[in-house]
């Protein structure tokens, strides 16, 4: 019998047995007697709903044991998968100064193509996603380390087994089961840094009957602030972050006077004695008059926040009759994040100090940047709930060649509720000031405690509390069958067919004041109610052919439902599409597996992108448009901030996509193993919201745009930007894993090299632009990898982990952008490592210590930027910026 039969074979699931990942108990095995009395053990395989005699199928799959999982050295799922090398640019990271929630969530970016395109499975079912991205794409850092058995990394994309969004691949992280007794585990960590200080104490327990099965899962994990101006170069001589709203305010006006092209002069005017005085104040970039203060606001943020959260998970199965089973999972996670951005710049309205004004020493009306340091810093709460119960039915009937069903429900919610300190109500801010009782530039010669007292009277009046809400609901129901339809001697098909039904519930909300467009300091205004329905259906085979041949198929329809409030009354849209998915895999000789993979993907408009009203940013970029033809040294850098207004477009299209893989996996020896693979995805339609730095390149290149508003002086005073389906994204490259395990008589050594080569990175940002290859500019590396090495004794184990980033050159970036020759160009990037290494020792009492060292060598992180530094020079979504960490864990089991 050959093996791909065994493989059709084994869909028929026996009494306990899942068809289907979907519900997901992969961990389980399963056996079914061949003709002669052996076993063969059927497991679920992520790719395919139909169970497997093999762990390598027709779609290549990487996978990351428990095990390995220990021995990177990292701290939370989320950065064990950002050091994947398939995770080709790096991750959202949560970091301070980001809305709606996502300064606390973490991502994955499969393949470069974002992280809505990558889907996340926890069991085989889709993750809660979160409300800082309309429930689009999951919290990977609220997975607790306790439960995970491995995680799956489908590297093709698979919209006709799994549904929408799994355009660049899919992750499938499994939870532990079957579990019997107790086991406690505590691990603690300390960055050479100040702060990022990590503890994490789980709980797990397990109790198993003739019956079935109950597992219990219980983790605390704490981590404390890393401040900015404990990680970047702040005293550099080349740093400027700085900013022009500043504690000591700056007043910006028209001198009257005309430059030699006739343009008007502008100029700054501020109290040089009080910036001398005040804390992160210098006198900085000298006028005509006195120059202005710059603020460095770098001193006082925090890069990533403290984090507290716990998390809990139960699963358990219970036989009911003979033929029927149920199942279920339950699963909690509870998280606070205080995050930390500089005090309030007041520029979501700019305040106005009258010529009129007796305070205003100019004479002429004047534009003050004010920041509101003295009440203090912009400190956020954000609290994470995140809950999802699932039950079901999984059953056998003796029926022609035996019929395997199941049927399952499952309820999500997700709801993020953030509290923002010591914003800015702008509308009293300039009442006040036009009441003329405030010397916001001291000429009456104040004292400065007494100057400081009314700046602080002044923004206490205005100071307003931001609140955002937003909540996520999603009910399923599923069910399917699966069967033998054919048993030949030489061609054996099997199928899986089901349907689902799910029911979305999304809203996010800011308080009125924030939605009005009055406060400063948040990101109030991107509201959305909206609320949808998807349906779907699959059918999926499995063929076994002659001479070792396997061909499976998929198809799936998918129909999205969807209304939501606009500023245009409510808005109604539908999305469907029929996605195939096609493989092919040939054993020549047993040690040898070539395989193929060819699938269309989709992804539906998520509720934010199509619906959400118009939200407050500032997002930086060089206006090359302005500075072309004028000079000023505050304005013209990379780093100055625009305001910008972000909107939803219920005008969007659906994504559409293909990809092929092909490759092969050989067992070279009994020790020795080899995958090679191509993979190219074409992604059409891609929905992302247009950048500030490519709306100013339109703007040049068409010589105006719609988009942007500029005041009297030419420079930017607003840009608005929305989603939009941009033309298309083209990647293909090569993946290369080899691993070698060599036993001696002093222990056992295990090898394993993972390597992704990015051939091309071919973005067209509209249909009759220019097509750019990227692969191989600043943050998209066209190499990345991991190299493992470990050890095992009597009672000792080793590891030596390296994570590898490939070089980035800058100067294709540069010319792009117009920032060559401006002293504000991108700097290349060297090659970078990170070794993590550790040792463990297990004792006779059932438990074990480890000691490690998570960048061992302190590697620093690149700078961004060539000629200056600013607060946050480094690309945190590929770097580690926390320098060499020390960890220690224990783990008892009872």
């Amino acid at each position: 019998m050959n093996s791909m039969t065994l493989t059709a074979k084994a869909v028929r699931v026996g009494l306990f047995a899942a068809a289907t990942t979907s519900v997901a108990f992969s961990g389980l095995a399963f056996a079914e007697e061949q003709n002669d009395g052996a076993k063969v053990e059927r497991i679920s395989v992520t790719g395919s709903r139909i169970k497997q005699v093999d762990m390598e199928t027709s779609s290549p799959v990487t996978i990351i044991s428990a095990a390995d999982i220990a021995m990177t050295g990292e701290k939370t799922v989320a950065d064990v998968l950002n050091n994947s090398a398939i995770n080709s640019f790096g991750s959202w990271r949560g970091m301070s100064g980001y809305g709606a929630g996502s300064s606390a969530t973490s991502s994955v970016n499969l393949r470069g193509l974002g992280s809505s395109a990558t889907l996340i499975l926890l069991d085989g079912r889709r993750m809660p996603g979160t409300s800082s991205s309309s429930g689009a794409t999951a919290d990977t850092s609220q997975i607790p380390m306790a439960i995970v058995e491995r995680i799956e990394i489908l590297r093709d994309g698979a919209s006709a087994v799994y549904g929408s969004d799994a355009v660049a691949g899919v992750i499938n992280i499994i939870t532990k089961k079957d579990f019997q007794g107790v086991s406690i585990d505590f691990s603690t960590e300390q960055p050479s840094v100040d702060g990022g200080d990590a503890n994490r104490f789980s709980l797990a327990a397990g109790y198993n009957t003739d019956k079935g099965n109950v597992t219990f899962t219980y983790e605390y994990y704490d981590t404390k602030s890393v401040m900015d101006k404990d990680i970047w170069a702040l005293d550099d001589p080349n740093y400027e972050g700085y900013s022009s709203f500043s504690s000591v305010p700056n007043g910006y006006y028209d001198t009257g006077k005309l430059d030699e092209n006739g343009k008007a002069i502008y100029d700054f005017y501020t109290n040089s004695d009080m910036c001398d005085q005040t804390e992160n104040v210098t006198d900085w970039h000298d006028g005509e008059n006195n120059g202005r203060c710059g603020y460095s606001y770098g001193e006082v943020t925090k890069l990533f926040g403290d984090v507290t959260r716990n998390s809990f998970m139960t699963t358990f199965d219970y036989e009911v009759t003979e033929n029927i089973q149920f199942r279920g999972r339950g699963s909690a996670s509870l998280t606070e994040t205080n995050t930390r951005y500089a005090a309030t710049p007041v520029s979501t309205n700019y305040p106005v100090m009258g010529a009129d004004n007796p305070n205003n020493p100019t004479g002429t009306d004047m534009t003050l940047y004010m920041r509101s340091v003295q009440i203090g810093e912009r400190d956020t709460l954000t609290e994470g709930n995140n809950f999802d119960i699932l039950g079901g039915f999984v059953g056998f009937s003796d029926v022609g060649n035996g019929i395997d069903w199941e049927i399952n429900a499952q309820h999500s919610s997700s709801t993020t509720n953030s509290f923002n300190y010591n914003l800015i109500n702008d509308s009293i801010v300039q009442s006040e000031i036009d009441t003329g009782n405030y010397d916001v530039f001291n000429t009456t010669g104040m004292s400065y405690e007494d100057w400081n007292a009314q700046m602080t009277d002044l923004y206490g009046k205005a100071a307003h509390t931001g609140v955002y809400q937003g909540k996520f609901d999603s009910t399923q129901f599923d069910g399917l069958i699966s069967s033998t339809l054919f048993e030949g001697d030489s061609v054996v098909v099997a199928a899986v067919g089901g349907l689902e039904y799910e029911m979305i519930n999304f809203s996010q909300v800011s308080d009125p004041e924030s939605a009005a467009g009055i406060i400063s300091g948040g990101s109030g205004g991107d509201d959305v109610d909206a609320e949808r329905t998807r349906q779907a259906a699959y059918a999926e085979f499995q063929v076994g052919l002659p001479a070792n041949f396997d061909l499976s198929a998929a198809l799936r329809y998918e129909r999205y439902e969807q209304n939501g409030n606009t500023n245009n009354g409510n808005q109604e849209s539908t999305f469907d599409a029929v996605v195939p998915k096609l493989g092919l895999s040939w054993r020549p000789v047993d040690s040898l597996l070539l395989r193929a993979s060819y699938g269309d993907s989709f992804r539906a408009p998520n509720m934010g992108e199509m619906f959400a009203s118009e939200a407050l940013s500032f997002e930086s970029t060089m206006d090359t448009v302005w500075c072309d033809d004028n000079t000023d040294a505050n304005y013209c850098r990379s780093t100055q901030q625009h305001k910008t207004l972000y909107g939803g477009n219920p005008d969007l299209e659906a994504e559409e996509g293909n990809s092929f893989t092909l490759g092969g996996v050989w067992n070279a020896t009994d020790a020795w193993n080899i995958e090679l693979s191509y993979y190219s995805i074409k992604y059409d339609n891609k929905i992302e919201i247009v950048d500030v730095a490519d709306l100013v390149k339109e703007e040049s290149e068409n010589g105006g745009s719609e988009y942007i508003k500029r005041g009297a002086d030419g420079k930017i005073e607003t840009i608005h930007s929305q989603y939009r389906n941009l033309a298309s994204v083209n990647t293909s490259g090569i993946d290369f894993v080899t691993g070698y395990n060599l036993e001696t008589g002093v222990g056992d050594f295990r090898f394993k090299v993972e390597m992704t080569k990015i051939l091309s990175f071919e973005e067209q940002q509209k249909p009759d632009a220019e097509t750019v290859d990227w692969v191989g500019e600043v943050g998209r590396p066209d190499l990345r990898g991991n190299f493992m090495v470990s050890w095992e004794g009597d009672n000792f184990q080793a590891a030596w982990n390296t994570v590898y980033i490939g070089a980035q050159d800058a100067d294709f970036t540069n010319e792009y952008y117009g920032r060559t020759g401006t002293g504000y160009e991108y700097a290349d990037r060297p090659d970078y490592f990170k070794h993590n290494v550790q040792v463990s020792y297990y004792h006779d009492w059932n438990g074990s210590l480890t000691l490690g060292v998570n960048n061992l060598f302190d590697e620093e992180a690149p700078n961004d930027f060539a000629e200056y530094r600013d607060y946050r020079d480094a690309d945190t979504g590929l770097y580690d910026v926390l320098g060499r960490t020390y960890f220690l864990r224990l783990n008892q089991k009872f």
